[in-house]
C-alpha cells in the first residue's frame, strides 16, 4: 500500500482493487468522485468531556460507534469515547474530529477507515433531517444508530422495537409533527418560534406560548390550530400533596428540587420538566421515584406500558454473574448495580476501584471471559510474529487489531523513551538493546494469552520484576517508586494463582506440526454472522467444501450493553432488579428478544455440614474416593464404591461398581430414560422398583399412546432429576397439523431422507432414524453399543444422541470401572485406536477405551428441581441432558471437535471431547483434549459462559480423568476377575430378586 498526501485534495491509497482518499476536511470528500473517501476523524477526551456537558441529560453512550471494533490499543480507546449521536447532531464536533484522529489511528487500518467514512457518509445524508435531534435517547446502540446514520425516508422500525424506544418514537413523532406545522407559517419569525418549541424536550414555556400567539397568531393562524395540543398544560390541583414521592429519590439534589418544583409549579408539564431539569433524570418506570409520580398523573391506559428492556434483562445479566467472584463487598455491590441498571452512574467507579485493583483478578478474568473468551489457537500476525504457530494455546485477541495495536505501542514507546504504567510514567533504557523483550510485552498486552486451567492473562510478579529492574532508568525516578511497589499493583503475588511467562515469547514457536491450517479450524472465530446472530458451527460441513462450516443462528444478548449471546429457544438466568438478595428469574430468548420470564425460589448460598465441619458454597473437597462439591448448602458427590481392604490383604469381594453391584449384564430401563445395566445399579441410583422396567428402554410407540387422529413419534431423553414427571419420551403428532407453521428442528429417516420437524416426517409416514441433521460422516447401517450402555441401529444414531460408541453390535456387557485406558470386557472386540499412545480412557460401565479429552461432571440436582418447579414443568426439555451437551458443545471452538457424553451409574457425568476424523492427526487429539480442559476451566471457575444458561448453570464441578496410562502394574481396583465370572454365574440364576 502506498499513498502521496495533498494539501487540497488529501492522501489517495490504492489498495487490491480499490482506491481511497483521505482527506483533512469532510467538505473535500466530495472531490473524491467515485473514490472511497476516508475521513481521517479523531475526538479528544477534552472536548468530548466539554460536549457531553452541553448536553446535560442527554442519554448519550459512548462505544455506539460500531468502527471502533476495527480498532484497537490506544486507537480503540478513544475511538470508544466517540458518540455517534454527537457526531450526528453536531457539524462543528464533526470537522473538528477529522484533523484529530490521525494522531491517534494508523492509517494502515483500512477496515477502520472504511467504516467511519461510510458511517459520516450516511450521516451527512439525513443532516437536514428534524428527527436527528431525537437520537440520544434510544436505549438501544443499533437504534441510536440507525437514528444518526437515517434520513426522513428510511424506516427506523427495523432497528427500533417500538415498545422499547417510546419516548424515541414519540420525539420522532413530534419533529414530524412540526415540520408539518410550521410549514404552515407564512413568515420567518413565526416558522422560527414554532420550531424552537418543537426542537425542545422540554413543555413550551409561558414565555414561548406568548411569543407564539404574538408573531402566528394574525398573519398563520393554522400555525396556532396545529400546535395547540402541543401547549395545552394540565393544570394540578394540589401539587404539595405529592411531597411524600420527593423521598423516595436516592439523589439529594433530586429530593430538594423535587420539594422546589412542587411548592413553585401548577401544571403538570411544568413538574415533569422541573424534575428533570433538576437533577431526578428523565422519567424512568422502573424507579420508585418516577413510579410515585406517574401512578398518580397518568391514567390507567398508560400503566399497560410494556417494560423496557433494561428491566427486563439488565445492562449486562451475563457479567452480573461475575459479582460473586469480587473479594471486596464494596467490589460485589458496584459490580451487582454496574450490570443490573446503574451501568452509566457506577461503570466508573466500578473500573477504578475494582477491575484496576490486583486483589480483583479473579473477578477482572471473569469479566474478559465474557467478551473476550480464551480460545485456542494463534496465527497471521505481522508484528508479533513469536505468537504465531501456537494452535494449541489459549489467547483471548489474537487478531490483527490487537498486532497493529502491538506495533503502535511499541513505536509510541520508542518515541517518547518512556512507559506509562498505572498513571506512573517510567523513563526506559535504551530501546533498541531490550527492543525484543519491549516488544513481548506490547504484544502480550495486546494478544492476551490464557493460561490453561485458571485462564488468567496477568503477567507474573518475577516476570514483570525482571523486566523493569533491567529496563527502566531508575536513576530518573523518584526514589518513592520501585520496581517491586509497580508489580504489586500490577501482577499476582500469590504463587498458586496463575499467570503468564514472557520467555517463551521472546522466541518464535517450536510447534512441529504440519499445515496446521489444514488440520483444525475455527469457523466461528470473529463471528461472521449479523449482529442479532449467533453463529454455531456445522458439523456436517467441518471443512467448508460446498457448504458452509458455520450456520448463523437468531440470538439474544443478554444485556442492553452485554455482548454474549445465546441462541434462539435457551432459557437464561437473569438477576431480578431491585432485589438486594441477588436471587434469578429464568427466561427465554425467542425471536431475538429475552421473554416468558418466571422467578426462581430464592436461595441463600449457605455452607454444607459435613460432620462437625462446615463446607462453605463453591468449595470441593473428597469423601473417602468420591469427589463432592457444595452447593448452597446442597452436598453434591458421585457415586463411586471405595474399595476397603480385607484383613488378610486386598478385598475379593469388591467389584468397582456402585453399591458392589455384581457385574452381570441384564439392563433394565428407568422412568429417567436412562438404560440401566442392572435393577442393582437402577435402585443404587435413586430409583424405586416402581420407576423401574424389567427390560430395556423400548420404542415407546409400540404402546400406541397418542390420541386417536394423532401419531406418536420417539422423542428419547435423558432426565437429570427424578422430580423430572413424566419423563417423556415421545410426543403426538395431530394428522391435520401444517407441518411448514411449526419450528424448524430437522430429523432424519431409516432412508437418510431428511425432514424439517418431526410433523413432517409424519405426514410422509416415513420411520424415524434419529433427531437432527442426517449426518455424513458415519456408519448408517449396523447396531452399536454405545458407551452409555444403550444399543444404537447405528453409528449415525449414537452420535446424534451424542454418544460415543464402545463396540460394534448390540450391548451385551457392562464394564468394571477403572482409570485407566484399558478393555474391561473380555466378550467383546473393541475398536482399534487411532493412537495407541493417546490420552483417553475407559469410561465407566464401557467395556473399550477411546481417545480424547475426557470429565467428570458433578450436577446440582436440587438446582435442576428449582428450574423445573419455575417453569411448572412445561419446556423441561431446557433442562435435560441433551440441552446440558449441546450447551457445552457451543463452548468448543474447533470444528474438529465434539463433544459426547451420559450419565454414569457413579451418579455423574461423563463428557468426552473427541475428533470428530475416524483417524484424527496428533495435532487434532491434543486440540480436543484442550478444549476439555477448557470446558473443564469454565465449570470450575464458574464462567458466565456456564452460570448465565439455565441448561448449564447446575455444573458444580469438573474433573479432568484422560491419561496416558493403559493399564496399570498392581491393578489395585481391578477384582479378581475369577470371582467375578463366578458370581455371575450364581447371580444369573436369582437375577429376578432385583
Amino acid at each position: 500500500m502506498s499513498y502521496r498526501t495533498s494539501k487540497n485534495t488529501g492522501a489517495r491509497m490504492r489498495h487490491r482493487d480499490a482506491t481511497y482518499c483521505v482527506t483533512d476536511e469532510l467538505s473535500e470528500c466530495e472531490q473524491c468522485d467515485t473514490m472511497m473517501c476516508l475521513s481521517a476523524y479523531k475526538p479528544i477526551f477534552h472536548i468530548l468531556f466539554i460536549y457531553l456537558l452541553v448536553l446535560g441529560n442527554t442519554n448519550v453512550v459512548a462505544q455506539d460507534l460500531t468502527c471502533c471494533s476495527h480498532t484497537t490499543g490506544t486507537c480503540k480507546s478513544v475511538c470508544g469515547n466517540i458518540s455517534l449521536v454527537q457526531l450526528a447532531a453536531n457539524l462543528d464536533v464533526r470537522n473538528q474530529s477529522i484533523t484529530e484522529v490521525q494522531k491517534y489511528c494508523s492509517q494502515q487500518m483500512v477496515a477502520f477507515w472504511e467504516c467511519l467514512n461510510a458511517t459520516i457518509k450516511d450521516m451527512s445524508r439525513g443532516d437536514s433531517w428534524a428527527g436527528r435531534i431525537c437520537c440520544s435517547i434510544p436505549h438501544s446502540e443499533s437504534c441510536r444508530r440507525a437514528c444518526a446514520t437515517g434520513t426522513p425516508q428510511e424506516d427506523l422500525s427495523r432497528s427500533c422495537r417500538k415498545s422499547d424506544e417510546i419516548a424515541f418514537f414519540s420525539c420522532i413523532h413530534k419533529q414530524q409533527k412540526g415540520e408539518d406545522c410550521c410549514g404552515n407559517a407564512r413568515t420567518i419569525e413565526c416558522r422560527e418560534v414554532c420550531r424552537d418549541i418543537f426542537r425542545s424536550q422540554m413543555t413550551a414555556t409561558k414565555h414561548q406560548r406568548q411569543k407564539l400567539k404574538d408573531e402566528c397568531e394574525q398573519r398563520s393562524p393554522k400555525v396556532i390550530e396545529c400546535v395547540k395540543d402541543l401547549i395545552k398544560v394540565t393544570p394540578v390541583e394540589n401539587s404539595l400533596k405529592h411531597l411524600h414521592c420527593c423521598d423516595k429519590s436516592n439523589n439529594i439534589k433530586c429530593r430538594e428540587a423535587c420539594k422546589d418544583v412542587l411548592s413553585k409549579t401548577s401544571t403538570l408539564q411544568e413538574i415533569y420538566d422541573g424534575l428533570t431539569m433538576g437533577g431526578c433524570g428523565v422519567p424512568l418506570p422502573q424507579e420508585y421515584f418516577w413510579q410515585c409520580f406517574l401512578h398518580r398523573f397518568t391514567d390507567d391506559s398508560n400503566n399497560s406500558m410494556e417494560k423496557s428492556r433494561i428491566e427486563r434483562v439488565g445492562m449486562d445479566s451475563a457479567k452480573w454473574h461475575c459479582c460473586q467472584r469480587a473479594n471486596s463487598s464494596e467490589c460485589s455491590r458496584l459490580c451487582s448495580k454496574t450490570f443490573t441498571k446503574s451501568w452509566d452512574t457506577n461503570s466508573k467507579d466500578f473500573h477504578i476501584k475494582c477491575l484496576s485493583n490486583i486483589n480483583e483478578e479473579p473477578l477482572r478474568n471473569c469479566i474478559d471471559e465474557v467478551d473476550e473468551p480464551c480460545e485456542l489457537g494463534c496465527d497471521g500476525l505481522s508484528f508479533c510474529t513469536n505468537f504465531n504457530n501456537r494452535p494449541t494455546e489459549l489467547f483471548r485477541s489474537c487478531t490483527s487489531q490487537a498486532d497493529e495495536a502491538a506495533r503502535s505501542e511499541v513505536t509510541m514507546w520508542q518515541n517518547q523513551s518512556n512507559i506509562t504504567l498505572r498513571s506512573i510514567t517510567l523513563p526506559l533504557k535504551s530501546m533498541e538493546k531490550y527492543a525484543n523483550i519491549w516488544k513481548a510485552v506490547a504484544c502480550a498486552l495486546q494478544i492476551k494469552p490464557c493460561s490453561r486451567h485458571s485462564h488468567a492473562n496477568q503477567i507474573c510478579r518475577d516476570v514483570c520484576l525482571e523486566i523493569l529492574s533491567q529496563c527502566v532508568d531508575w536513576s530518573r525516578i523518584s526514589p518513592v517508586y520501585s520496581a517491586e511497589s509497580i508489580c504489586d499493583s500490577l501482577s499476582p503475588d500469590d504463587p498458586n494463582m496463575s499467570c503468564i511467562k514472557l520467555h517463551e515469547y521472546l522466541y518464535p514457536s517450536a510447534i512441529t506440526y504440519q499445515k496446521i491450517s489444514g488440520q483444525i479450524s475455527s469457523p466461528c472465530k470473529g463471528n461472521p454472522c449479523e449482529h442479532n446472530e449467533i453463529c454455531l458451527i456445522n458439523k456436517n460441513c467441518i471443512h467448508g467444501i460446498n457448504c458452509k462450516p458455520y450456520i448463523c443462528q437468531p440470538g439474544c444478548k443478554l444485556g442492553e450493553v452485554s455482548q454474549y449471546m445465546v441462541p434462539d429457544g435457551s432459557y437464561v438466568r437473569i438477576p431480578i432488579p431491585h432485589n438486594p438478595k441477588g436471587c434469578l428469574k429464568i427466561c427465554k430468548c425467542n425471536k431475538n428478544r429475552i421473554g416468558e420470564c418466571q422467578p426462581l425460589p430464592c436461595i441463600p448460598l449457605t455452607s454444607c455440614l459435613l460432620g462437625s465441619t462446615h463446607q462453605l458454597h463453591g468449595s470441593t473437597f473428597n469423601i473417602d474416593c468420591n469427589t463432592c462439591s457444595c452447593y448452597a448448602g446442597e452436598l453434591i458427590c458421585s457415586k463411586k464404591q471405595c474399595e476397603s481392604s480385607a484383613v488378610g490383604g486386598r478385598n475379593t469381594a469388591y467389584t468397582t461398581l456402585p453399591c458392589n453391584c455384581p457385574p452381570h449384564y441384564v439392563p433394565v430401563c428407568g422412568r429417567n430414560g436412562i438404560t440401566y445395566s442392572s435393577a442393582c445399579l437402577a435402585k443404587c441410583a435413586g430409583l424405586n422398583d416402581a420407576d423401574i422396567e424389567l427390560l430395556p428402554c423400548q420404542n415407546p410407540c409400540k404402546q400406541n399412546v397418542c390420541p386417536i387422529g394423532q401419531k406418536c413419534v420417539p422423542k428419547y431423553q435423558t432426565c437429570l432429576s427424578l422430580m423430572h414427571k413424566p419423563c417423556k419420551q415421545y410426543e403426538c403428532i395431530n394428522g391435520s397439523a401444517i407441518c411448514s407453521n411449526l419450528e424448524n428442528e430437522p430429523v432424519c429417516d431409516v432412508e437418510n431422507q431428511q425432514y424439517n420437524n418431526s410433523c413432517s416426517l409424519s405426514h410422509h409416514n416415513a420411520k424415524l432414524a434419529y433427531r437432527g441433521p442426517c449426518l455424513n460422516k458415519c456408519q448408517r447401517t449396523g447396531q452399536v453399543c454405545g458407551i452409555n450402555g444403550k444399543t444404537y441401529s447405528s453409528e449415525c444414531a449414537a452420535f446424534a444422541d451424542m454418544v460415543s460408541v464402545d463396540y460394534e453390535g448390540r450391548c451385551s456387557a457392562i464394564g468394571l470401572i477403572t482409570s485407566f485406558k484399558a478393555k474391561q470386557c473380555s466378550n467383546v472386540n473393541c475398536p482399534k485406536l487411532p493412537n495407541q499412545n493417546c490420552l483417553g480412557i475407559t469410561p465407566p460401565g464401557a467395556c473399550c477405551p477411546l481417545c480424547g479429552g475426557a470429565l467428570r461432571l458433578l450436577y446440582s440436582r436440587k438446582q435442576i428441581d428449582r428450574a423445573l418447579y419455575a417453569l411448572q414443568n412445561k419446556s423441561t426439555e431446557a433442562v435435560n441432558l441433551r440441552s446440558l451437551l449441546k450447551g457445552l458443545e457451543r463452548q468448543i471452538q474447533l470444528a474438529q471437535c465434539t463433544v459426547r457424553g451420559y450419565v454414569t451409574v457413579e451418579a455423574d457425568i461423563f463428557l468426552t471431547v473427541q475428533s470428530m476424523e475416524r483417524y484424527p492427526s496428533a495435532l487434532q487429539l491434543e486440540a480436543c483434549i484442550r478444549e476439555a480442559e477448557k470446558i473443564a476451566s469454565l465449570v470450575n471457575l464458574q464462567s458466565p459462559r456456564i452460570a448465565s444458561e439455565l441448561s448449564l448453570s447446575s455444573l458444580t464441578l469438573a474433573t479432568l480423568v484422560h491419561t496416558d496410562i493403559s493399564t496399570s502394574k498392581s491393578q489395585p481396583n481391578i477384582p479378581n476377575i475369577y470371582l467375578v465370572i463366578m458370581m455371575t454365574a450364581v447371580l444369573k440364576i436369582s437375577i429376578y430378586v432385583f
